[in-house]
């Protein structure tokens, strides 16, 4: 397989055209600048090898732990880790899992902390929909699209290093 330099390498230089394509299909510079950001974000964070002991793994610093249980359920290159259709998707479920689940505890805590007494359900709901529509407010209809175009984009680039490494390899083994 390619290296982790050459995976960064590939997602650096493939983002003048990413951000061309994006702007190109969008007509707005800001999706196409996130489409780009992500894609950026997605190679370097949010590839398929969260599943090993990787670059994208070490890249989370503290915060790795959060990938923890994803390396254990994953076995390493299988379809549901690299796959160029799910692969990303799960990672950005079980992601917004982890986040719902940390968020959640601390919109719990801190009403403990303020008020001394755990929230009842209607006024955690009531808090998560404001936060919902501060964020909503701030990123507008594509945002969540180009977000996840870019992720998407970011993680298919290392996967497609990945597939056309593998033939060039059994290629040279052929001959």
């Amino acid at each position: 397989m390619p290296s982790g330099k050459t995976h960064d390498l590939l997602t650096v230089l493939l983002l003048p055209p990413t951000f061309a394509v994006g702007w190109l299909v969008t007509r707005e510079p800001a999706l196409a600048l996130l489409i780009s950001f992500f894609t950026l974000f997605g190679g370097f964070m949010f590839g398929p090898d969260l599943d090993t002991h990787s670059r994208q793994y070490t890249r989370w610093g503290f915060l790795r732990f959060l990938w923890f249980p994803y390396k254990v359920v994953f076995a390493h290159r299988s379809r549901w880790s690299h796959g160029i259709l799910f692969g990303t998707l799960i990672r950005v479920l079980y992601f917004a899992g982890v986040s719902a689940i940390f968020i959640a505890l601390g919109v719990y805590l801190r009403a403990l902390l303020i008020s001394g007494g755990a929230p009842t359900a209607g006024e955690a709901w009531q808090q998560a929909e404001v936060i919902y529509e501060i964020i909503a407010r701030q990123t507008g209809d594509g945002a969540g699209i180009a977000t996840f175009a870019g992720l998407w984009w970011g993680a298919a680039i290392h996967t497609i290093a990945d597939v056309v490494w593998s033939m060039l390899k059994k290629g040279k083994e052929i001959l």
